[in-house]
């Protein structure tokens, strides 16, 4: 004879919890969503660079894989391309941070500004002109 289990009620201390937790996830990931900044700081590769988020413009940073290319628009950051197979970095949209995990890539919108507009740093840390592709 099989017993049947009895499941649990929940109770209003535990719907409580629940609501909560997801309220907070919600809160956090919608805070997330298109977070503007002043500077986005790309590590690619091992190597950190710094562009202005000033400055809108298509950028690419060499990674693992190959190169993987992001538009900077409106204090906002989003992958637009990437060697990566199955192109999930790029479905993240403008979001903060963006990863890329195949191609060793993290994108990251930083607040006050430490970059000026227009310029960047590039691997060796010296002040780069920001008006083309940066290595």
């Amino acid at each position: 004879m099989k017993k049947i289990r009895k499941v649990p009620k929940l109770l209003p201390f535990d719907i409580l919890i629940i609501i909560i937790i997801a309220g907070c996830g919600v809160l956090l990931t919608v805070r997330g969503l298109g977070q503007k900044g002043s500077r986005v700081v790309v590590n690619a590769a091992s190597v950190k660079y710094e562009y202005s988020a000033e400055l809108d413009g298509t950028y690419s940073v060499p990674g693992e894989l190959g190169d993987t290319t992001f538009e900077i628009k409106d204090g906002r950051v989003r992958i637009i391309d990437s060697p990566c197979p199955n192109k999930t970095c790029i479905s993240q949209g403008w979001h903060n941070p963006l990863v890329c995990l195949p191609n060793k890539v993290m994108i990251t919108v930083e607040g006050e500004n430490s970059v000026k507009t227009g310029q960047g740093r590039g691997p060796s840390n010296e002040e780069v002109q920001l008006d083309a592709v940066s290595e």
